[in-house]
């Protein structure tokens, strides 16, 4: 296992080409956690939301470059567990203006004393792990307070109540991405939750209205800070990356394969000398149904194209879920590992 160094994530941010190319896979399923540490961990919990200790040691042994350090928001949401307690999304409770008064926030110094630990504990580690912080979007937060129907058809019979849960939301977010930007982070990763593997739920304005608008601000707020911008967004969004260009995102993860609709290879083309792409090692393809050999190959195919001239982080194409084959994750990450040690090599 080679030692983890943000380094290899800010050269390929910075378009500079590696041998080593970083590798960053972020909030896999509990039961990959479990396999990967040799523990029993509760199937409730994300990564993240384990203990500081498991949550390093996790991304040690992952082989990451960085760790990945958030919460979840869960206001308003009704989940239901499956019967080893994964909780599972069903609705959510904020269905009119009187239910405003069920919204919570939750404890940013109970945050930020997790986040303290750490990162004394990544100083304990003496590795050069670097460290990323996942700040909270309203748009998604509240899609899911008010479930993903009844905030879509709201946001067109009923505009001014959105927009009040966003805005109540999004002062939330902004006071805890300040708490953020007073620690050593390097790197701050926001989100967005209403684009498809076809397209967007709404309208493109109103994926401005309801959504970027205020991600923008928390950008300006990380790129003020001197921080890198990591914006995490599922589905086809070809037709939006010269926008993230230019709102400051460093790097697009998962760069999802939407059902083939979306090339990778076409994108770095394209973009690839004005954003650093971060993922699309296909987590219902080759990583559920291919053979070891399979997943090395693709990650192969993905280091050696993506990675010409920076600008690529291997990862999954969305989090790893619980079917995916434990071998074909030690694949990806091993291949990752091989293949800079066989170009060391080969040099001499």
């Amino acid at each position: 296992m080679r030692v983890p160094d943000k380094n290899r994530i800010i050269d390929a941010i910075n378009h500079v080409e590696r041998s080593d190319i970083p590798f960053f896979e972020i909030d896999p399923d509990m039961e990959i956690v479990n396999q990967i540490l040799g523990k029993k961990l509760p199937y409730n919990l994300h990564p993240f939301e384990q203990s500081v200790d498991d949550n390093v040691e996790l991304n040690l042994r992952m082989g990451n470059d960085m760790l990945y350090f958030s919460h979840v928001w869960r206001v308003g949401r009704v989940e239901v567990p499956d019967k080893v307690g994964r909780l599972h999304y069903k609705d959510g409770i904020i269905k009119s203006r009187k239910d405003l008064n069920k919204v919570w926030f939750p404890d940013i110094l109970a945050i930020e004393k997790k986040l303290e630990q750490t990162i004394e504990k990544l100083d304990e580690t003496c590795t050069n792990m670097g460290l990323m912080v996942g700040a909270q979007t309203a748009a998604f937060t509240a899609m899911t307070a008010m479930g993903y129907t009844d905030f879509l058809m709201k946001s067109v019979e009923d505009p001014p109540l959105v927009m009040d849960m966003i805005k109540m939301l999004h002062e939330y977010c902004l006071k805890e991405l300040e708490m953020y930007l007073r620690h050593p982070v390097d790197m701050v990763k926001v989100g967005s939750g209403i684009v498809t593997g076809i397209g967007p739920m709404v309208s493109w304005e109103m994926v401005e209205r309801l959504e970027l608008s205020f991600i923008r601000e928390q950008i300006r707020m990380i790129k003020n800070a001197d921080k890198q911008v990591f914006f995490h967004i599922d589905g086809a969004i070809e037709y939006l990356i010269p926008d993230f260009v230019k709102m400051g995102v460093d790097v697009l993860n998962p760069v999802d394969t939407s059902g083939g609709t979306q090339d990778i290879y076409e994108l770095k083309k394209t973009y690839g000398d004005k954003i650093t792409l971060c993922g699309n090692i296909d987590i219902n393809g080759v990583l559920l149904n291919g053979t070891t050999e399979q997943v090395r190959e693709d990650v192969i195919k993905h280091m050696e194209i993506l990675g010409k001239g920076g600008g690529y982080i291997v990862a999954s194409s969305h989090n790893l879920h619980e079917l995916i084959p434990i071998e074909n994750f030690y694949a990806m990450r091993d291949t990752v590992m091989e293949l800079e040690f066989n170009s060391k090599k080969a040099k001499g």
